[in-house]
């Protein structure tokens, strides 16, 4: 399981992506608050607000991810693109 999650957040040059961390780690915290507030605080589940906030925490992590690799070409120009 530890070797599953090391390789969900490692990239290619072995550097941690930190938007997957949090993106893995806000994720777990929203489903754990979802299944206390039905399950613990008898709270009706409205699938439509849970969906709203998942879909805005992966649309989020979605923008980093997308922020973090048009970054990177910025700061290592792969040369073999240009061929």
């Amino acid at each position: 399981m530890r070797h599953f999650l090391c390789r969900l957040v490692d990239s290619r040059d072995r550097s941690v992506e930190a938007h997957a961390v949090l993106l893995i780690g806000g994720a777990a915290v929203f489903v754990a608050l979802a299944v206390y507030h039905v399950v613990v605080l008898r709270g009706g589940f409205d699938p439509t607000a849970y969906g709203q906030g998942f879909a805005c925490l992966m649309a989020g992590g979605g923008a980093a991810a997308f922020g973090q690799g048009m970054q990177r070409k910025v700061e290592n120009p792969d040369p073999k693109q240009d061929e």
